[in-house]
């Protein structure tokens, strides 16, 4: 898991002094992975014991597993780097239509069918691009639907309006948003039928939701950025493949 990954899951806690911590490290990452505790602590004007905490409160074992994160997604971007993208691109649209294609999809097609309402929960900014364009795409083929902003919020007084015969579609990327699992559960414990579009990694969405599918990105390096860009290629390929099956089922009645 990412860097962003482990601290969008858990910025909420944050205080003050650990998003300043956070804002160094963003800035920092090949400096901070070749640092002692003491260093970083240093730098950002803080104690090595609120270092420490830190690390702890967004869900790493300590410090020396925050500098092996770092140094993790440093090889992702010389690997990234060294990627032909266009391939990746292909192999992408390929993996998301054979897994399609391997999935049982009468279960989820007659959910979506009998369900009164349709509702799309997505949890980064780019996952809510596509929700808007799911919602679109259904209301083209005939169902209501409602794309939910990405905010945990959303979701919790949404949930208090679904019924049973409802059915939930949930976007992510890592699929281990402590907070969204948490509305999930209280989704899953009150019968309501749930689909999870998730990268091919095990994690713990995928596990909770009745349905699931399954995607792959393509991660490109960024110009002049010590980082890399998603593409979520896989996923705009499931929003289609789902769509036009569900139409077709509609049409074989």
């Amino acid at each position: 898991m990412r860097f962003e990954e482990y601290v969008n899951n858990h910025f909420d806690i944050l205080n003050d002094t650990e998003k300043t911590i956070v804002d160094f490290v963003f800035k920092n990452r090949m400096d901070v992975s070749e640092m002692s505790i003491s260093e970083l602590a240093s730098k950002c004007l803080v104690s090595r014991s609120s270092v420490f905490r830190f690390t702890k409160k967004i869900g790493l074992d300590g410090f020396n597993q925050l500098k092996f994160v770092l140094r993790e997604e440093q090889s992702t971007v010389e690997a990234a780097t060294e990627t032909n993208y266009l391939e990746a691109t292909t192999q992408a649209v390929t993996n998301a239509t054979q897994q399609f294609q391997s999935v049982k999809m009468n279960g989820i097609y007659e959910s979506l069918d009998k369900a009164d309402d349709i509702y799309i929960y997505s949890t980064g900014w780019e996952q809510e691009i596509i929700s808007e364009q799911l919602q679109r795409n259904f209301f083209l083929a005939g169902k209501k639907v409602y794309s939910l902003p990405a905010a945990v919020d959303e979701l919790e007084m949404a949930l208090q309006r679904m019924k049973p015969d409802d059915l939930l579609m949930v976007i992510s990327y890592s699929g281990n948003n402590k907070q969204l699992l948490k509305s999930m559960w209280h989704a899953v414990v009150r019968g309501i039928s749930t689909l999870s579009f998730t990268t091919f990694k095990q994690n713990a969405l995928a596990e909770m939701c009745k349905y699931n599918l399954y995607y792959s990105v393509v991660e490109k390096k960024v110009s002049d950025i010590k980082n890399v860009e998603i593409f979520f290629t896989g996923l705009y390929v499931l929003n289609d493949l789902l769509v036009m099956g569900y139409s077709d089922y509609l049409k074989n009645k």
